[in-house]
Order: C-alpha cells, then structure tokens, then sequence
C-alpha cells in the first residue's frame, strides 16, 4: 500500500468502517511507515482531544450575519442584476478560452497578412483622411470585382469554345472516313465592356 492511499483511507480507519482485509492492509502499513504511524498517532491524539472538549453553541445571529455579508459581497461584485444574468454564460472559463484563442488567431492573421498595427494619430482621426481612405478602399474592391468579372468571363468563352471544338471532332471522327477534316476555327476574345466613371 502506498503513503497516499493510507492517508486517503485514514478517516475511514480511524471511524473503524472498513473492511477486515482494508483494516489489516492499514495496520500492517502503519506498522512498516513511521511517517505514516505518526500520522495515525496524531490524528488519533486530534480524535481525543475533540471527544473531550465541551460542545460550543453558535451564537443566535451568526447565521444572519454570515447571509447578510454574503449577499452585501454579492451586490458589489455585481451592482446589476440585470444585465448579471445575460453576462454570465459569457464568463464560462470555456468562452473566455474560446475568446482568448479567437483573439490570438485573429492578431496571427494579421501578421500573416502583413497588416501592421500602430497606434492612432490624430491625423489619422481627421474626417478628411477617414473619407479618402474609404473611397480609396471602395474603389480598389470595385476594380478587383470589375476585374475578376473580365477574367472570369473571358475564361468561360475559351472553355465554351473549347467545348465547340470537342464537340465538332466528335462529329468529324463519327462522320465517314472519306469526308474532308473540319477548318480549325480562330479563338478571338470578346472586348472588355466599358468602365463607368
């Protein structure tokens, strides 16, 4: 038996509930370990002492007492009840794990992206700035649309012909074997709509 199961069992032990085999187990440990016999001997001086000292009363208004700071402690922890039961499921140790990894995954983006946080500068606060950085960012998203649109059509009428052509083999290849071989067709791409200003 080991040190740490003796002392897990040494209340039961002492109150005399366990078994005939468990008792043996703990006696003979108890006689083999003098850290562990000396810790029978003062847990059994303990049991003594508190058999012989006299019952003490509480007193009457100790338990108001102990309710009322209890609940004073509450309320100024927490001054809103209200928005206390809607904040509560929030500070769950997993949400705020979770709120904790989302934060680090969002600063690792960042710098995988290349984004460079600094501090704000009261040039940065200026209307004037706020309003061209917008319009700037505004137009750059509209050429990139503009220009996945071109290139994604342009793809599409390369694989329509490609298709075309496939498809004219076929035939040619099912057709008799004397008929001439159909004209190789030239790929022209359509131009590109207009910009609007």
């Amino acid at each position: 038996m080991k040190c740490s199961e003796f002392e897990i069992r040494l209340c039961e032990f002492l109150d005399g509930t366990l078994e005939e085999t468990s008792r043996r187990e703990m006696e003979q440990h108890a006689s083999e370990c003098e850290l562990c016999a000396a810790l029978v001997a003062d847990s059994r001086a303990v049991q003594g002492f508190l058999e012989r000292v006299e019952p003490v009363e509480a007193p009457q208004e100790l338990v108001t007492s102990i309710l009322y700071r209890t609940r004073h402690a509450r309320s100024s922890v927490w001054p809103a009840i209200g928005w206390r039961r809607w904040l509560q499921p929030l500070l769950q140790p997993r949400f705020a794990m979770s709120m904790a990894m989302t934060i680090l995954s969002v600063s690792m983006l960042y710098r995988v992206a290349g984004v460079q946080i600094r501090q704000l500068e009261a040039a940065d606060l200026n209307p004037i700035q706020i309003w061209h950085g917008v319009d700037n960012s505004a137009h750059r998203l509209w050429n990139r649309g503009v220009k996945f649109y071109q290139n994604a059509r342009f793809i599409y009428e390369i694989v329509q012909q490609w298709r075309a052509l496939d498809s004219e083999e076929e035939q040619g290849a099912e057709a008799a074997a004397g008929s001439p071989p159909p004209e190789p067709r030239k790929l022209e791409p359509s131009p590109p709509p207009a910009r609007k200003k």
